[in-house]
């Protein structure tokens, strides 16, 4: 172990560490033993020595921990190669190289193998009835405007079928929740965002919006039929499908974030039953509670009744499709105890 005159005395230490060593000196430990496979102390078990005396914050050291133990575990288990170690840290490599704002490879790695849906499920425990999570995905921003119930998301001129959604936002005892706010956004009928544009609809948002429910919970709007499309797959994260035997389609959806006072937020998604890729979209999202029956109105005077404008749905399909829903939140106290009992 040296001592701080050791790690400066130019004898020893190069000059880029003695610089470094001006604003921290590190500390050093002594090498006790060897480490070799197949004994009773392995490389694992020095690594996580190292940490368990290096590391100063406990949950710090709790995740690398087992993140190090599961690491060399699938390592062992696997018999890796150099060659396949070195395949995959390139792919990790080009994942950082070619992620951008709108695509975060690793992220994509993250939902395609089901932990981004693993970690939703740990971190938002649920009771019995409550409405399932997703993750919100690429494509959310924090810029849409606020809108009242029974407003348009769409901009007239928006690709695609028309699509009327009503919800109710209930609590676990029935009771419809008052001071609820519901992000919304979702493609067009082309599979777009409105940010995959080149001018983002001249700066304004389209296909998204804050919609005020009304005081008991529930909240409507008309907007756009959404329709299936593919994540992107030019990366590594489609090369890594392509190998498995996988497609990157999304099942047509729309995306929520639902929140209100004293609830616990609600990130999800809803498909609807004819949308394809159902039982095998690529990060995981789907689940059977969140696929819900379309209704097709193909009656002009009920088009009025929901708020359209003549030849609107006409020029746009000539139908027009009711969607509904009634979510379901926990309470704060009702997670909280969930993940206490989890514990």
């Amino acid at each position: 172990m040296a001592s701080e005159i050791q790690m400066k005395n130019p004898i020893f230490v190069g000059k880029a560490i003695r610089a470094q060593l001006e604003h921290e000196i590190p500390r050093d430990l002594p090498l006790d033993r060897d480490f070799r496979e197949g004994t009773d102390y392995t490389i694992t078990d020095h690594v996580n020595s190292l940490h368990a005396s290096l590391a100063p914050d406990a949950r710090t050291r709790e995740i690398i921990t087992s993140l190090v133990t599961h690491l060399h575990a699938f390592a062992r288990e696997t018999s890796l190669t150099h060659s396949e170690w070195s395949r995959a840290i390139e792919l990790f490599t080009r994942a950082g190289k070619e992620s951008t704002a709108y695509k975060n490879e690793f992220v994509l790695l993250s939902d395609c193998m089901g932990l981004s849906a693993l970690i939703d499920e740990l971190e938002h425990p649920k009771p019995a009835g409550c409405t399932d999570s997703c993750e919100a995905g690429p494509f959310f921003t924090d810029d849409a405007p606020e809108m009242p119930s029974g407003c348009d998301l769409a901009s007239p001129d928006t690709t695609g079928e028309r699509m009327f959604f009503h919800a109710t936002v209930k609590n676990t005892k029935g009771e419809g929740i008052s001071g609820v706010k519901a992000d919304v956004w979702q493609a067009d009928g082309d599979g777009l965002y409105d940010v995959q544009y080149p001018d983002r609809n001249k700066g304004v948002a389209n296909d998204r919006g804050t919609i005020v429910a009304e005081p008991n919970g529930e909240f409507c709007y008309r907007g756009i039929l959404p329709v299936a499309y593919p994540i992107p797959s030019d990366g590594p994260t489609g090369d890594v499908l392509r190998a498995l035997g996988r497609h990157p389609h999304r099942s047509s959806h729309l995306h929520f974030i639902i929140s209100a006072p004293g609830y616990d937020k609600l990130t999800t998604a809803l498909y609807p039953s004819h949308s394809p890729f159902l039982g095998t979209d690529p990060v995981f999202a789907t689940k059977k509670s969140l696929i819900c029956q379309l209704e097709e109105i193909r009656e002009e005077e009920n088009w009025a009744k929901m708020g359209w404008k003549n030849g609107e749905v006409q020029k746009n399909g000539g139908r027009a499709w009711i969607w509904r829903y009634h979510f379901v939140l926990p309470s704060l106290e009702e997670v909280a105890a969930l993940k206490q009992k989890g514990r």
